[in-house]
């Protein structure tokens, strides 16, 4: 009987109780680009903010095995991950680190390994992998998986993508052991033939588009909460690592926009949940968007205006009466007017 109980208490809360963050940060630097960095005084104030709240900083891989089981995951849960391996993560953020005892994730691009200054070498990542570091899936060159080559087939393209995935982690394993199926994409990009791709090599996938992680999330397409440049404000920091994800329907939405649809429709249905989005805000290019109720549990936002070219996102909120967030977040892809594909800044 107390197993009953016990198994309806979760029932009932689990939309609350099964949280979990995944933060992303690229450099802890005061001296890299801003759009990618973080000030070590600011990360420190994060890690240190983690550690007086008792949060439950858990290694990468502990949280995926947990969602493959549908085990529960203890509420205010939080995974650090770092993407491309730069030096900086060993200069600056270990010490910090360490200080707290916090494991973390370097998501490694294997052909950027040792290849400049500004990368770690293979003795420095298993240097930090002996101090509570995992080490996973980046590719091997850190391309934009969506696009294809001059002349490239279809097939020659997920040929191509495929083995970027397999050859960096036949890599990684070669240098540092067992390692992990789990991935992070480049650049956050991804559209329903790479997931599907993901989905084959059985890979847990993570992208950058934000929000909290529960058991009904995507396991191809995990959110992280990005926090360099603007995105690095304390009292934002605060509000995100206490979000909740939105139990929706989890039907996957294509983030690559045709040359037409420059406005794209979001529809957002929750899947066995007693929470109303009457209240919820959204928030994309050119400010709040535009809602359509379709009923207390079924809406249609759109953006006011078109969506720049190039990576942008739609971002939902819905309070809590408890003060916290429920967020949601949907990646879009804009190429140029002509088709082409948009150069990196």
């Amino acid at each position: 009987m107390q197993r009953i109980i016990t198994i309806l208490f979760l029932l009932l809360v689990t939309h609350k109780t099964t949280a979990a963050v995944v933060l992303q940060y690229h450099h802890v630097s005061s001296s890299t680009p801003r759009i990618t960095s973080i000030t070590v005084e600011e990360f420190h104030q994060h890690m240190a903010y983690l550690h007086e709240q008792k949060f439950n900083v858990i290694p990468i891989e502990t949280l995926t095995r947990q969602l493959a089981s549908g085990e529960p995951i203890a509420d205010k849960t939080i995974v650090i991950t770092f993407d491309d391996a730069y030096i900086d993560i060993l200069d600056n953020a270990m010490p910090i680190l360490n200080k707290y005892q916090f494991p973390a994730t370097i998501f490694i691009a294997t052909g950027l390994v040792g290849s400049s200054k500004q990368y770690l070498s293979w003795t420095q990542l298993r240097t930090l992998q002996a101090q509570r570091i995992t080490m996973v899936n980046h590719t091997v060159s850190h391309t934009h998986l969506l696009r294809q080559n001059d002349n490239e087939t279809e097939n020659g393209w997920r040929e191509r993508i495929a083995g970027e995935i397999n050859n960096a982690q036949l890599v990684l394993s070669t240098n540092l052991g067992d390692i992990e199926k789990i991935f992070a994409y480049p650049y956050g990009e991804y559209n329903a033939a790479v997931v599907g791709i993901i989905r084959e090599l059985g890979y847990t996938a993570f992208g950058q588009q934000s929000g909290a992680i529960g058991t009904t999330s995507d396991p191809a397409l995990l959110p992280r909460f990005p926090l360099s440049g603007v995105y690095t404000d304390f009292s934002s920091f605060k509000t995100k690592i206490m979000t909740l994800p939105l139990p929706t329907k989890n039907d996957f939405v294509e983030p690559l926009l045709t040359t037409e649809n420059r406005r794209p429709p979001l529809q957002i249905e929750l899947k066995g949940s007693d929470l109303s989005l009457t209240a919820m805000t959204c928030y994309g290019p050119g400010g709040r968007t535009e809602t359509k109720h379709l009923g207390p549990q079924d809406v249609i936002v759109t953006a006011v205006q078109d969506l720049p070219i190039g990576r942008s996102r739609y971002n939902c909120t819905l309070r809590d009466e408890s003060g916290r967030y429920f967020w949601y977040s949907q990646s879009w892809i804009r190429k140029k007017s002509d088709g082409t594909w948009y150069p990196e800044p």
